[in-house]
């Protein structure tokens, strides 16, 4: 079989399909990130609002309340490498040729032709072999630094909050450490515990990779 050329109406046509189709991809999996946020936040209230109202329940329910938030935190980074994939191809064609019907008024020369060598090739390596444009590690310092270091602080501070109060007040560290016992494990390897918990949150939110993901490969920092 032989090939037929398209014809330059024909091949705006089928850009201009393909890139209502990606935005529509783009957005729902940004409509997912939100989702999982808008669940971390929920159950951040929930934890925190059925602890403190009431008392007989231990301390130990805020801790599993930091494993549910971890949790939401690893599946909403999964999503956002996904979101992050579908957006770089949005962009590209933001950035070559939507630009150029904004800033000239027209479209260019030849969206297939030789001045769009290298976005189309770019374009179309990328849907022929699809790949993320971060890391996990870095996604999840894209998410921790947007919404859920706050969420985890609020918890650890409800956590501590909550061993200082019930079920009675503290009168000194002794008491303290006494609260944060969980079975035959010590407070202060519980203390030790949410301690390293904290310094790796620390270390996953300072940490320098490329959070930028796909906006990065196409705006390098110089």
């Amino acid at each position: 079989m032989t090939e037929e050329k398209l014809t330059r109406s024909e091949s705006i046509t089928i850009l201009v399909h393909y890139y209502r189709a990606e935005v529509q991809r783009s957005l729902a999996w940004r409509e997912r990130l939100d989702r999982t946020t808008n669940w971390a936040v929920a159950g951040t209230a929930a934890f925190l609002g059925f602890g403190f109202s009431h008392p007989e329940i231990p301390h130990l329910f805020f801790l599993f309340g930091l494993t549910i938030l971890y949790l939401l935190l690893f599946i909403e980074a999964r999503r956002f490498r996904f979101y992050d994939a579908y957006e770089y191809r949005v962009r590209l064609m933001n950035q070559n040729m939507i630009y150029s019907v904004l800033s000239q008024g027209t479209l260019p020369a030849d969206p297939l032709g030789e001045e769009g060598i290298f976005w189309r090739a770019e374009l179309a390596s990328d849907l022929r072999f699809p790949q993320y444009k971060m890391s996990l590690v870095d996604a999840i310092n894209k998410r921790l630094r947007a919404n859920y270091i706050y969420l985890f602080l609020v918890m650890t501070a409800g956590w501590v909050l909550k061993l200082a109060s019930h079920p009675q007040s503290v009168e000194n560290w002794q008491d303290f450490l006494t609260h944060a016992r969980v079975g035959p494990i010590p407070g202060e390897l519980t203390l030790l515990f949410l301690l390293a918990f904290q310094l790796h949150l620390f270390y996953l939110a300072r940490r320098i990779g490329h959070p930028s993901g796909g906006r990065e490969i196409i705006h390098p920092h110089h």
